[in-house]
Protein backbone atom coordinates (compact mmCIF):
# COMPACT_ATOMS: atom_id res chain seq x y z
CA UNK A 1 0.00 0.00 0.00
CA UNK A 2 3.02 2.19 0.82
CA UNK A 3 4.37 1.67 -2.71
CA UNK A 4 1.07 2.49 -4.09
CA UNK A 5 0.91 5.48 -2.15
CA UNK A 6 4.38 6.74 -3.13
CA UNK A 7 3.45 6.08 -6.90
CA UNK A 8 0.70 8.79 -6.77
CA UNK A 9 3.01 10.95 -5.37
CA UNK A 10 5.40 10.75 -8.02
CA UNK A 11 2.91 10.89 -10.45
CA UNK A 12 1.48 14.24 -8.96
CA UNK A 13 4.86 15.47 -8.62
CA UNK A 14 5.08 14.62 -12.43
CA UNK A 15 2.06 16.37 -13.52
CA UNK A 16 2.41 19.55 -11.49
CA UNK A 17 6.24 19.87 -12.87
CA UNK A 18 4.65 19.66 -16.50
CA UNK A 19 2.01 22.03 -15.62
CA UNK A 20 4.51 24.35 -14.38
CA UNK A 21 6.53 23.73 -17.70
CA UNK A 22 3.72 24.19 -19.88
CA UNK A 23 2.97 27.44 -17.85
CA UNK A 24 6.53 28.80 -18.55
CA UNK A 25 6.36 27.62 -22.25
CA UNK A 26 2.76 29.82 -22.20
CA UNK A 27 4.55 32.76 -20.91
CA UNK A 28 7.82 32.70 -23.09
CA UNK A 29 5.13 32.32 -26.45
CA UNK A 30 3.23 35.46 -24.75
CA UNK A 31 6.32 37.34 -24.02
CA UNK A 32 7.43 36.59 -27.63
CA UNK A 33 4.08 38.05 -29.03
CA UNK A 34 4.42 41.15 -27.21
CA UNK A 35 7.96 41.79 -28.38
CA UNK A 36 6.40 40.89 -31.96
CA UNK A 37 3.61 44.13 -31.49
CA UNK A 38 6.09 46.57 -30.19
CA UNK A 39 8.34 45.48 -32.86
CA UNK A 40 5.61 46.23 -35.43
CA UNK A 41 4.72 49.46 -33.39
CA UNK A 42 8.21 50.40 -33.65
CA UNK A 43 8.20 49.84 -36.55
CA UNK A 44 4.76 51.64 -37.72
CA UNK A 45 6.44 54.38 -35.79
CA UNK A 46 10.01 54.66 -37.68
CA UNK A 47 7.87 54.35 -40.64
CA UNK A 48 5.55 57.62 -39.88
CA UNK A 49 8.87 59.40 -38.39
CA UNK A 50 10.33 58.97 -41.89
CA UNK A 51 7.17 59.90 -43.42
CA UNK A 52 6.89 63.35 -41.70
CA UNK A 53 10.56 63.97 -41.84
CA UNK A 54 10.77 63.52 -45.77
CA UNK A 55 7.35 65.72 -46.21
CA UNK A 56 8.94 68.74 -44.10
CA UNK A 57 12.03 68.27 -46.57
CA UNK A 58 9.72 67.94 -49.52
CA UNK A 59 7.39 71.26 -48.17
CA UNK A 60 10.86 73.07 -47.41
CA UNK A 61 12.77 72.42 -50.48
CA UNK A 62 9.39 73.62 -52.75
CA UNK A 63 8.52 77.10 -50.36
CA UNK A 64 12.53 77.61 -50.79
CA UNK A 65 12.06 76.52 -54.69
CA UNK A 66 9.44 79.32 -54.90
CA UNK A 67 10.80 82.01 -52.86
CA UNK A 68 13.96 82.34 -54.27
CA UNK A 69 14.22 80.07 -57.84
CA UNK A 70 10.68 80.29 -59.06
CA UNK A 71 10.73 83.95 -59.26
CA UNK A 72 13.51 84.24 -61.06
CA UNK A 73 14.57 84.18 -64.90
CA UNK A 74 12.58 85.18 -67.79
CA UNK A 75 10.58 83.95 -71.00
CA UNK A 76 8.80 84.78 -73.56
CA UNK A 77 5.30 83.61 -74.30
CA UNK A 78 4.83 83.86 -78.11
CA UNK A 79 1.05 83.53 -79.56
CA UNK A 80 -0.13 83.94 -82.86
CA UNK A 81 -3.25 85.95 -83.06
CA UNK A 82 -5.73 85.57 -86.20
CA UNK A 83 -9.25 87.44 -87.10
CA UNK A 84 -11.40 87.70 -90.58
CA UNK A 85 -11.76 90.90 -88.90
CA UNK A 86 -7.66 92.29 -89.09
CA UNK A 87 -7.20 93.45 -92.46
CA UNK A 88 -4.37 92.20 -94.36
CA UNK A 89 -1.88 94.87 -94.00
CA UNK A 90 -2.05 94.31 -90.32
CA UNK A 91 -0.62 90.36 -90.87
CA UNK A 92 2.36 89.95 -89.19
CA UNK A 93 2.11 92.87 -86.91
CA UNK A 94 4.34 92.52 -83.71
CA UNK A 95 2.42 93.60 -79.85
CA UNK A 96 4.79 92.75 -77.08
CA UNK A 97 2.47 92.62 -73.64
CA UNK A 98 4.17 93.07 -70.26
CA UNK A 99 2.77 93.34 -66.96
CA UNK A 100 3.18 93.45 -63.39
CA UNK A 101 6.29 94.45 -63.01
CA UNK A 102 5.93 94.99 -59.70
CA UNK A 103 9.31 96.43 -59.40
CA UNK A 104 11.42 95.57 -55.80
CA UNK A 105 9.39 93.16 -54.96
CA UNK A 106 11.32 90.02 -56.39
CA UNK A 107 12.45 91.84 -59.43
CA UNK A 108 16.07 93.53 -59.41
CA UNK A 109 17.87 96.29 -61.19
CA UNK A 110 19.51 93.54 -63.44
CA UNK A 111 16.02 91.62 -64.00
CA UNK A 112 14.35 95.30 -65.69
CA UNK A 113 17.85 94.93 -67.99
CA UNK A 114 16.98 91.80 -69.02
CA UNK A 115 13.43 92.35 -69.82
CA UNK A 116 14.45 95.95 -72.14
CA UNK A 117 17.29 93.47 -73.64
CA UNK A 118 14.93 90.66 -74.68
CA UNK A 119 11.69 93.16 -75.82
CA UNK A 120 14.51 95.19 -78.03
CA UNK A 121 15.73 91.53 -79.98
CA UNK A 122 11.74 90.92 -81.06
CA UNK A 123 11.67 94.24 -82.66
CA UNK A 124 8.21 94.72 -82.21
CA UNK A 125 5.93 97.14 -83.91
CA UNK A 126 4.05 97.96 -80.67
CA UNK A 127 4.64 97.02 -76.89
CA UNK A 128 1.79 97.22 -74.15
CA UNK A 129 2.15 97.88 -70.68
CA UNK A 130 -1.03 96.41 -68.44
CA UNK A 131 -0.09 98.34 -65.17
CA UNK A 132 1.60 97.75 -61.51
CA UNK A 133 4.67 99.14 -62.33
CA UNK A 134 6.11 99.49 -58.56
CA UNK A 135 5.35 97.41 -55.54
CA UNK A 136 3.16 99.46 -53.30
CA UNK A 137 4.29 98.23 -50.21
CA UNK A 138 8.01 98.74 -50.44
CA UNK A 139 9.50 102.57 -51.02
CA UNK A 140 10.38 103.71 -53.95
CA UNK A 141 12.81 106.31 -54.17
CA UNK A 142 13.72 109.10 -56.53
CA UNK A 143 16.95 106.85 -57.78
CA UNK A 144 14.43 104.10 -58.32
CA UNK A 145 11.92 106.34 -60.23
CA UNK A 146 15.17 107.76 -62.59
CA UNK A 147 16.31 104.20 -63.59
CA UNK A 148 12.87 102.95 -64.04
CA UNK A 149 12.68 106.33 -66.71
CA UNK A 150 16.05 105.59 -68.16
CA UNK A 151 15.30 101.82 -69.09
CA UNK A 152 11.59 101.56 -70.28
CA UNK A 153 12.33 105.09 -72.17
CA UNK A 154 15.02 102.65 -74.07
CA UNK A 155 12.68 100.29 -75.08
CA UNK A 156 12.00 100.47 -78.62
CA UNK A 157 8.84 100.16 -80.80
CA UNK A 158 8.06 100.84 -84.23
CA UNK A 159 4.42 102.30 -83.97
CA UNK A 160 4.23 103.06 -80.42
CA UNK A 161 3.81 102.24 -76.70
CA UNK A 162 1.22 102.37 -75.00
CA UNK A 163 0.05 101.90 -71.14
CA UNK A 164 -3.02 101.68 -68.76
CA UNK A 165 -3.26 101.49 -64.55
CA UNK A 166 -2.62 98.96 -61.99
CA UNK A 167 -4.33 99.19 -58.86
CA UNK A 168 -0.95 99.14 -57.22
CA UNK A 169 -0.38 102.39 -59.89
CA UNK A 170 -2.75 104.55 -57.98
CA UNK A 171 -0.59 104.47 -54.80
CA UNK A 172 2.58 106.04 -56.94
CA UNK A 173 2.59 109.04 -57.35
CA UNK A 174 5.23 109.38 -60.08
CA UNK A 175 3.36 106.63 -62.09
CA UNK A 176 2.48 109.27 -65.02
CA UNK A 177 5.93 110.69 -64.71
CA UNK A 178 7.49 107.59 -65.54
CA UNK A 179 5.34 106.54 -68.16
CA UNK A 180 5.04 109.35 -70.03
CA UNK A 181 8.72 110.63 -69.84
CA UNK A 182 9.61 106.76 -71.22
CA UNK A 183 7.42 107.56 -74.21
CA UNK A 184 4.56 105.36 -73.08
CA UNK A 185 0.81 106.86 -74.04
CA UNK A 186 -1.35 106.27 -70.83
CA UNK A 187 -4.94 105.18 -71.90
CA UNK A 188 -7.46 105.80 -69.32
CA UNK A 189 -10.91 105.20 -70.79
CA UNK A 190 -9.45 106.66 -73.82
CA UNK A 191 -8.40 104.86 -77.34
CA UNK A 192 -5.89 105.00 -80.02
CA UNK A 193 -6.21 104.66 -83.59
CA UNK A 194 -3.56 102.24 -85.13
CA UNK A 195 -2.30 102.82 -88.71
CA UNK A 196 0.37 100.30 -89.74
CA UNK A 197 1.37 100.73 -93.99
CA UNK A 198 -1.84 101.95 -95.33
CA UNK A 199 -5.08 103.73 -94.42
CA UNK A 200 -6.59 100.81 -92.67
CA UNK A 201 -7.05 101.60 -89.07
CA UNK A 202 -7.45 99.23 -85.83
CA UNK A 203 -8.15 100.39 -82.05
CA UNK A 204 -6.29 100.40 -79.27
CA UNK A 205 -8.90 100.76 -76.13
CA UNK A 206 -7.37 101.23 -72.46
CA UNK A 207 -10.00 101.10 -69.54
CA UNK A 208 -8.96 102.15 -65.82
CA UNK A 209 -9.37 99.90 -62.76
CA UNK A 210 -12.62 99.25 -62.08
CA UNK A 211 -12.12 98.86 -58.30
CA UNK A 212 -9.87 102.54 -58.46
CA UNK A 213 -12.15 104.60 -60.17
CA UNK A 214 -14.93 104.39 -63.15
CA UNK A 215 -15.11 102.25 -66.15
CA UNK A 216 -16.68 104.78 -68.96
CA UNK A 217 -16.49 102.37 -72.09
CA UNK A 218 -18.71 105.77 -73.66
CA UNK A 219 -15.72 107.18 -73.55
CA UNK A 220 -13.45 104.47 -74.30
CA UNK A 221 -15.57 103.39 -77.41
CA UNK A 222 -16.14 106.98 -79.12
CA UNK A 223 -15.05 105.37 -82.32
CA UNK A 224 -17.38 102.70 -82.23
CA UNK A 225 -19.83 101.69 -85.13
CA UNK A 226 -21.65 98.94 -86.07
CA UNK A 227 -21.74 99.46 -89.77
CA UNK A 228 -18.20 99.57 -90.12
CA UNK A 229 -16.14 97.28 -87.51
CA UNK A 230 -12.29 97.58 -87.17
CA UNK A 231 -9.74 95.38 -85.00
CA UNK A 232 -10.20 96.19 -82.17
CA UNK A 233 -7.97 95.76 -78.98
CA UNK A 234 -8.72 96.52 -75.45
CA UNK A 235 -6.38 97.03 -72.99
CA UNK A 236 -6.95 96.83 -68.76
CA UNK A 237 -5.36 95.50 -65.53
CA UNK A 238 -7.93 92.94 -64.43
CA UNK A 239 -10.25 90.46 -65.45
CA UNK A 240 -13.09 92.59 -63.05
CA UNK A 241 -12.27 95.54 -65.15
CA UNK A 242 -13.59 93.46 -68.34
CA UNK A 243 -16.99 92.19 -66.75
CA UNK A 244 -18.32 95.89 -67.64
CA UNK A 245 -17.85 94.68 -71.59
CA UNK A 246 -19.57 91.58 -71.44
CA UNK A 247 -22.58 93.54 -70.29
CA UNK A 248 -22.08 95.70 -73.22
CA UNK A 249 -22.83 95.39 -76.71
CA UNK A 250 -19.15 96.39 -78.03
CA UNK A 251 -17.68 93.44 -80.21
CA UNK A 252 -13.97 93.55 -79.32
CA UNK A 253 -11.37 90.96 -80.42
CA UNK A 254 -8.03 90.85 -78.21
CA UNK A 255 -8.02 92.17 -74.79
CA UNK A 256 -4.52 92.26 -72.68
CA UNK A 257 -4.73 91.35 -68.73
CA UNK A 258 -2.89 91.36 -66.36
CA UNK A 259 -3.30 91.64 -62.04
CA UNK A 260 -3.36 87.84 -61.44
CA UNK A 261 0.51 86.85 -61.89
CA UNK A 262 -1.58 83.17 -63.49
CA UNK A 263 -1.89 82.97 -59.67
CA UNK A 264 1.92 83.10 -58.71
CA UNK A 265 1.73 79.70 -57.49
CA UNK A 266 0.60 76.93 -60.30
CA UNK A 267 -0.41 73.23 -59.52
CA UNK A 268 -0.55 71.21 -62.65
CA UNK A 269 -3.71 70.49 -64.10
CA UNK A 270 -5.15 72.24 -61.31
CA UNK A 271 -4.29 75.69 -62.09
CA UNK A 272 -3.11 78.84 -59.48
CA UNK A 273 -3.82 79.08 -55.95
CA UNK A 274 -3.45 82.81 -55.48
CA UNK A 275 -6.16 84.45 -57.09
CA UNK A 276 -8.39 87.63 -55.71
CA UNK A 277 -11.65 88.81 -56.67
CA UNK A 278 -10.83 91.58 -58.97
CA UNK A 279 -9.11 88.56 -60.95
CA UNK A 280 -12.82 87.73 -61.91
CA UNK A 281 -12.52 84.45 -63.91
CA UNK A 282 -9.67 85.51 -65.98
CA UNK A 283 -6.27 84.10 -64.68
CA UNK A 284 -5.32 81.50 -66.76
CA UNK A 285 -2.99 83.10 -69.68
CA UNK A 286 -5.71 82.15 -72.35
CA UNK A 287 -9.06 82.61 -72.85
CA UNK A 288 -11.36 82.36 -76.04
CA UNK A 289 -15.05 83.92 -75.38
CA UNK A 290 -16.91 84.20 -78.82
CA UNK A 291 -14.75 86.32 -81.40
CA UNK A 292 -12.46 87.37 -78.92
CA UNK A 293 -9.38 86.18 -77.44
CA UNK A 294 -8.39 86.88 -73.96
CA UNK A 295 -4.30 86.47 -72.64
CA UNK A 296 -3.59 87.14 -68.93
CA UNK A 297 0.17 87.89 -68.67
CA UNK A 298 1.60 86.33 -65.61
CA UNK A 299 3.93 89.50 -65.20
CA UNK A 300 7.35 89.67 -63.52
CA UNK A 301 7.16 90.56 -60.35
CA UNK A 302 5.37 89.17 -57.27
CA UNK A 303 2.69 90.55 -54.47
CA UNK A 304 2.00 90.35 -51.54
CA UNK A 305 2.43 86.46 -51.26
CA UNK A 306 6.16 86.79 -52.70
CA UNK A 307 5.88 83.17 -54.40
CA UNK A 308 6.20 81.87 -57.56
CA UNK A 309 6.02 78.05 -58.35
CA UNK A 310 5.65 75.82 -62.09
CA UNK A 311 4.87 79.78 -63.18
CA UNK A 312 8.68 81.54 -64.63
CA UNK A 313 8.45 85.53 -65.32
CA UNK A 314 7.22 86.19 -68.50
CA UNK A 315 6.00 88.51 -71.12
CA UNK A 316 4.06 87.78 -74.33
CA UNK A 317 4.71 88.06 -77.67
CA UNK A 318 1.79 88.39 -80.55
CA UNK A 319 1.47 88.22 -84.15
CA UNK A 320 -1.37 89.28 -85.84
CA UNK A 321 -2.49 87.42 -88.88
CA UNK A 322 -5.31 87.74 -91.24
CA UNK A 323 -7.47 85.26 -91.78
CA UNK A 324 -8.99 85.27 -95.66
Amino acid sequence: MKKKKNKEIDVEVEEATESHELSETDVEKKSSKEIQNEEIVEKKSHKFLNFMIILVILVTGIVFYAKYIGTKGLIVKEYRVESNILTSNFSGLKIVHFSDLLYKSTVTKEDVNALVEKINILKPDIVVFTGDLVNKNIKITTEDTNFLIEKLSSIYAKIGKFAVYGDYDYSYKDYEKVMSDSNFKILNNTYEEIYYNTSDVMYLVGLSVSSKESVKLEDAFKFYSDDKRSYTIVLAHDGKTIKSIDDSTYEVDLILLGHSLNGSVVIPFYGGLFKDSNSYKYSKPYYSKGITDIFVSSGMGTNKYGYRLFNTPSFNLYRLKAQP
